[in-house]
């Protein structure tokens, strides 16, 4: 039989009846189907196909408000901490940092609509990497918020807390890879420089920075959930 904290089921029970954390994996789905189509429009646009970035710049933006709706939800509908298996700071910390995905997915969309830069050909599957690298590490972020709610609805069940772990390690990991090619393409585009515009390099590079952006705020999350399960 799992062992269970039974100071902690009276307090679970309660809170499993409206749980904010059924709103964050919501919140967190928009998130995910967010990177999913900023995945796809990316390697469309590392290959020079510009003919959709307008249409996924709307999506996106779309995806970003309904998102936000729920995240006010949470915010207004948030129980008393008293009631809270875990910090309420540290909950909605989380809740932040997946938000902020969402922003960077957005602004991302709209600058590479503003303006269309051809990839180098010799960096383009690198980039194609890149895109897939972060994706990635929002798979292994969905996971994670998904094993920390179901730790949570268990009552901290000792072998669901090791798994969560685990998940969390994952996304690093992913993080970790994304930040690879990050540093190939950094690499790529300066040894390039004198054959290329100098705003191409400037948007090259902001490309980049925002791309690795949306892994980086995946593992602020992992750290975040981290730090709820932490004794």
């Amino acid at each position: 039989m799992e062992e269970e904290n039974h100071f902690r089921a009276p307090i679970v029970k309660t809170f499993r009846k409206k749980s904010p954390f059924r709103l964050l994996l919501s919140h967190m789905g928009k998130v995910c189907e967010c990177g999913d189509i900023l995945k796809e429009e990316l390697e469309h646009y590392y290959r020079g196909d510009f003919s959709t970035i307008e249409d996924t710049a709307k999506k996106i933006s779309q995806l970003e408000h309904e998102a936000d709706l729920i995240k006010s939800n949470i915010r207004n509908h948030l129980p008393n901490s008293i009631f809270m298996p875990v910090d309420k700071g540290k909950f909605l910390r989380v809740v932040s940092e997946q938000d902020a995905i969402l922003d960077h997915a957005e602004n991302l969309a709209n600058l590479l609509y503003m303006r269309h830069t051809k990839i180098p050909k010799k960096l383009q599957d690198t980039f194609c990497e890149h895109a897939l690298y972060v994706n990635q590490t929002l798979k292994a972020m969905e996971e994670a918020v998904e094993g920390i709610c179901d730790l949570v609805e268990s009552g901290f069940v000792k072998r669901r807390r090791e798994n969560s772990k685990k998940q969390i390690y994952k996304v690093h990991e992913k993080e970790y890879e994304a930040d690879k090619r990050r540093y190939l393409l950094n690499k790529g585009i300066y040894e390039m420089e004198k054959k290329l515009e100098p705003m191409d390099v400037y948007h090259l590079l902001k490309i980049i920075d925002w791309v690795d952006d949306i892994a980086d705020h995946a593992e602020n999350v992992a750290d975040w959930l981290r730090a709820m399960i932490a004794k």
